[in-house]
């Protein structure tokens, strides 16, 4: 099979491998698209390594392909995506149903080589068929957009409450869709004006400029963060007023620090929120399908899979907003 390896930072090789064999309790996915996301990039600049070479890729769509043992439940050729990070099934925290924080945990492209492949091998109980009619595009965006609903879901009650959104990537904007359904009176702040433009196209009532110091003077009852950047957390807890929530999405690499007075201050409450679980996967899903969630509309790029360096570029570049690759052309 076509496999996409990153070798070294910044440096993408397409090889062939062999077509990796379903054990009992998994498996294949011939995969059709594959979205570049925050978490990819940082591997692609070398921020983060699992080294070398190693395969990128956790938000997909394709079709069942080959099926282990004991998976009698399974069609070939049904339309899958994945629900990419895999726990251990046995500690506390997965036995609880919160695998998203299982210390065991496998992330596909960020533990193991991921779906940057024609085929990928992952557990049955993690492989999500899809709604009739879905594309692999679409199906690669359920991933993102789960990512988004445990942050709104994190937030706690938003109905009628004025929440910020810092950063309009990817997952702040589906934040913000999720939290205009939901009844909040949703602000994005990014530094990019045609991130901010995007917000307001999809149901800010307001945008600033954090860098312009556009922010100043300005209080929320909820702060969700999803930029990720240092300064974001803190620029998070200076804006939520007293009593106020915030939420932490963003993973920033370099250290960062809180002025914890304002946390200590304001009794904030100050919450993280990593991934999502099974329930979070299945209401971004429906959100898709019932069109609360607009999340094809944030696909701005696609590339076939020999133009996958110039994908990571671009994304790199941020010329688009969110950028997917094309394993193999197949009509849905």
């Amino acid at each position: 099979m076509k496999t996409v390896e990153l070798v070294a930072p910044e440096e993408l090789r397409i090889v062939e491998r062999d077509d990796p064999t379903p054990g009992p309790g998994e498996i294949r996915i011939a995969v059709s698209t594959v979205g570049i996301c925050g978490t990819d990039m940082e591997f692609y600049r070398g921020r983060r390594s699992a080294g070398y070479p190693f395969v990128l890729g956790h938000e997909c769509g394709g079709r069942i392909d080959a099926i282990g043992e004991g998976l009698s439940e399974f069609t070939l050729g049904t339309p899958v995506t994945v629900r990419p990070n895999f726990g251990c099934g046995v500690c506390t925290y997965c036995r609880e149903g919160r695998d998203n924080i299982c210390p065991d945990g496998r992330g596909l492209g960020v533990r193991i080589d991921g779906c940057l492949a024609e085929f990928v091998v992952a557990p049955a109980r993690y492989v999500w068929p899809i709604p009739e009619g879905m594309s692999a595009q679409t199906a690669a965006m359920i991933e993102p957009s789960a990512v988004a609903e445990r942050a709104v879901r994190q937030a706690g009650t938003i109905a009628g409450r004025r929440l910020l959104i810092l950063g309009a990537g990817t997952i702040g904007l589906l934040a913000l869709q999720i939290a205009v359904v939901g009844g909040a009176d949703v602000s994005v702040a990014d530094p990019l004006a045609d991130r901010r433009q995007w917000a307001i196209d999809m149901g800010a009532s307001r945008s600033f400029d954090p860098v312009a110091g556009e922010l100043e003077g300005e209080a929320f009852d909820l702060v969700i963060e999803t930029a990720g950047v240092p300064g974001a957390a803190q620029t998070a807890i200076e804006h939520a007023r007293p009593g106020g929530w915030v939420v932490l999405t963003g993973i920033p690499m370099d250290a960062t620090s809180l002025e914890t007075k304002w946390i200590v201050w304001r009794e904030l409450k100050l919450v993280g929120s990593f991934i999502y679980d099974a329930g979070d996967f299945a209401r971004a899903c429906q959100r898709i399908v019932d069109g609360e969630l607009r999340a094809d509309d944030l696909v701005t790029d696609s590339y076939p899979l020999d133009g996958v360096t110039e994908a990571f570029r671009a994304a790199a570049d941020q010329r688009g907003l969110k950028t997917m690759i094309r394993i193999r052309e197949e009509a849905w």
